[in-house]
């Protein structure tokens, strides 16, 4: 399987960034109240993993239009999609208006959502249509018409779709949706997922929480304003989904997780493999070592040397008394007797003294000591080359830890979770298997953002105190290729988001001139990678110091927890339950 690697371009990295300057200028915040309230879900009592969490707490309520960036949208509690507009040059808001309402009316439901489903996601797939997912267990394809008209406007459903009746779950949420024209037909390829639980074969465990992924795509042949839906794929996970986007074309799904990916045959096939080895270890148990020695077994060894001596260690019963054993044979020929059954009789590769050795035993088996006829190094134990073990190298000494900088304690941004190693993944729809990966350290993504409509998301990771931004390279000319281009770079902005506990959204706008932080209430943090010359000044005999900007913004005591964000070339729009803000940076 190809390792595909994350290759810097240092022409996006800026050496003389000397950290943000927090700047006490005002940001203009614009509030709009909301005419009806935004609709949340929270997770029902029941949903207690750590999968169901991350997908309630991580969840953007506000939505941004890829081609329109200062469109955006959310859901109210009359299940009304709203839009919200701003003017492109100043910032100011246009208002609010109601283009679509989810109609239940021919499902039979006698209540909208119920206690455990999922909130509602939206993916705008081209600058017409747009995929709802409604958290239950349905997708909506729905046409916008021209969005970027003023004016009254109806969007208008064209079909929908249940995400996975054989499933049996109740509950989904919508992680991407492409549209591709295939062959001369459209064709939307959608993955959704939902947290699912299955009995854990381990013994330590009684269920496992994971994370069930279903491939599927909508099909419009030419000639034909009739959509047809199918299933292509089930994949899982047990681990923390953080991307999870289609490669152009829709061949094939990219997902990082902390864990493995695979579909349900390999994790069932592995599954069993696991239970057919745990039977086998208790039907042939390993043989206990006293039995092996007194039915005249090899004894297990290992050995070490100097450049004068050879130390053979055997593994014995330790019941066992000095007095079973004995040594005999010649310099270059060593046996060793356990009661008359011989454990061990080999060549060695070269002589030894004429005492043949001195046989002790001692806490952790039995050693034999002998002493080299000649000072060499021996490149085996055995005169054979393909007998006998390798060699036992004592372990170095471990440096010794350097003296603590008290000064510069250790933060968060410098060690990562313990015991986690984070993989992006390329599972292949035709091969039914995963082609590419990249490892990714035990550092979460910093980010994943849309920087082109179209296409796939970026994904941000941590470089040193740096966030580099990634897109996926696909060559449709050599489908089997795959591989990601260094797009941008957010200057220590790793390090800034590391030491923010308190985060809940981390957004960039399209062209990456600045970085926002929200917490989960009232604060926004942005910041300004700018290369400005800091007033002139200069590390000596060195080049002059670059220097961002960083703003503090809150919001106020009267806005609740926030819902959502998104990013704008100058203006970055909150969402709470009651409002809409807008600051103009």
């Amino acid at each position: 399987m190809p390792v595909v690697e994350l290759k810097v371009d240092r022409n996006l990295v800026c050496p003389n960034f000397d950290g943000y300057k927090l700047s006490f200028d005002s940001v203009p915040v614009l509030r709009q109240d909301l005419g009806c309230d935004a609709y949340v879900l929270e997770p029902h009592a029941s949903q207690f993993s750590l999968l169901h969490v991350e997908l309630f707490a991580r969840h953007n309520h506000l939505v941004a239009d890829p081609w329109l960036r200062h469109h955006s949208y959310f859901f109210n509690e009359r299940h009304q999609l709203v839009q919200c507009t701003s003017d492109p040059q100043s910032g100011h808001t246009r208002g609010q208006r109601v283009v679509f309402t989810v109609d239940y009316s021919d499902q039979g439901d006698e209540r909208l959502h119920r206690p455990g489903d999922y909130n509602y996601t939206i993916i705008f797939v081209s600058e017409r249509f747009c995929v709802i997912c409604d958290g239950m267990t349905s997708y909506h394809l729905v046409d916008t018409g021209d969005r970027s008209r003023s004016g009254e406007q109806e969007w208008q459903r064209i079909t929908r779709s249940p995400v996975n009746n054989a499933s049996g779950h109740r509950g989904f949420e919508l992680f991407d949706a492409r549209l591709d024209v295939v062959q001369e037909r459209k064709q939307i390829s959608l993955v959704a997922g939902h947290v699912a639980r299955r009995d854990a074969v381990a013994r330590d465990q009684t269920h496992i929480y994971y994370m069930d992924l279903t491939w599927a795509r909508w099909t419009q042949l030419p000639n034909n304003e009739e959509w047809s839906y199918s299933i292509c794929q089930r994949l899982e996970t047990t681990g923390s989904l953080q991307y999870c986007a289609f490669e152009p074309r829709a061949e094939s799904l990219v997902i990082a997780s902390n864990r493995e990916v695979q579909t349900p045959e390999q994790r069932q096939a592995a599954e069993e493999a696991a239970a057919a080895a745990a039977v086998a270890a208790r039907l042939n148990p390993p043989v206990d070592q006293e039995i092996q020695l007194q039915n005249g077994g090899q004894a297990n060894y290992g050995w070490s040397q100097t450049d004068d001596n050879v130390l053979i260690r055997f593994k014995v019963p330790s019941t066992a008394s000095a007095e079973e054993f004995d040594v005999s044979g010649t310099s270059t020929n060593i046996v060793v007797k356990h009661r008359d059954q011989i454990i061990f009789n080999e060549e060695l590769y070269a002589s030894v003294g004429e005492d043949l050795g001195v046989l002790k035993l001692v806490e952790n088996g039995l050693e034999l000591h002998l002493t080299k006829a000649e000072t060499q190094n021996w490149p085996r134990l055995l005169a054979q080359e393909d007998e006998g073990v390798a060699e036992e190298v004592a372990p170095m000494e471990a440096t010794p830890l350097p003296i603590p900088d008290l000064e510069n304690p250790l933060e968060e941004c410098d060690l990562g979770p313990a015991d986690e190693e984070i993989k992006m993944v390329r599972f292949n729809l035709s091969s039914g298997n995963i082609t590419h990966t990249i490892f990714l350290g035990s550092t979460p993504l910093v980010l994943t953002t849309t920087l082109r409509p179209g296409f796939p998301a970026a994904f941000a990771t941590r470089q040193g105190v740096d966030a580099s931004i990634w897109l996926q390279m696909y060559q449709p000319s050599r489908p089997d290729e795959w591989s990601v281009r260094h797009e941008g770079q957010l200057h220590a902005f790793g390090y800034v988001q590391a030491s923010k506990v308190q985060r809940k959204f981390t957004a960039c706008c399209p062209d990456l001139d600045y970085v926002v932080i929200c917490d989960p209430v009232r604060h926004v943090l942005v910041y300004f990678p700018s290369h400005e010359s800091a007033g002139g000044l200069r590390r000596r005999n060195g080049p002059p110091v670059s220097l961002g900007k960083q703003n503090l913004v809150t919001l106020g005591d009267n806005v609740d927890e926030i819902l959502g964000i998104t990013t704008a070339n100058n203006v970055i729009t909150v969402l709470s339950k009651h409002a809409l803000l807008r600051l103009q940076v």
